[in-house]
């Protein structure tokens, strides 16, 4: 991350005890379909063993899927977010920046039944950015964002009825 010093945590996502818990036996069977992946193909047995890396890749994205970590930094000079998705400290992708931050909001896709949070770059111009079942978790990202920034937030999730969320709420 470059200049680490003018970005700062906002949001950590918090991942429950039982998420380890189910990811354990997960990677278990990873690293042993691993050694088994190896010993097929020192057998000769290449078929076999590419059924077995399928099963790896598998089982990597499912256990990965339950641990890894999502942080969101902001800098508040520059109106930018930066979001970081890490697996037990070690980055899985590049870091996504959004530029001129406008203002964030949280809007309920009705025919899906879940809470969006956009983040708004003009006027006309959004991107989403995450996607939750729940109103309390969605809210909690997007007034973490808005906060860091100093943006304001819309409550998109009555339809026809979007309020603007006060910023001295936010803090």
């Amino acid at each position: 991350m470059k200049n680490p010093q003018q970005y700062k945590l906002v949001y950590s996502s918090d991942r429950p005890f039982w998420h380890f818990l189910i990811s354990i036996p997960l990677y278990f069977f990873m690293f042993h379909t691993i050694c088994k992946t190896v010993e097929l193909f020192y057998y000769g047995r290449i078929w076999h063993a590419v059924y077995f890396i399928t099963a790896v890749f598998f089982l990597f994205v499912c256990a990965a899927g339950v641990t890894f970590t999502k942080r969101v930094y902001t800098d508040l000079k520059d109106k930018k977010v930066r979001f970081n998705f890490t697996l037990f400290g070690i980055p899985l992708c590049k870091d996504t920046v959004f530029e001129d931050v406008k203002y964030v909001s949280v809007y309920k896709n009705h025919t899906d039944r879940d809470f969006e949070v956009n983040i708004y770059l003009t006027e006309t111009k959004k991107k989403p950015i995450s996607v939750y079942l729940d109103s309390k978790q969605a809210f909690k990202l997007a007034t973490s964002i808005a906060a860091g920034l100093e943006v304001d937030l819309l409550d998109a999730t009555e339809k026809g009825n979007f309020i603007w969320v006060e910023k001295e709420k936010l803090k």
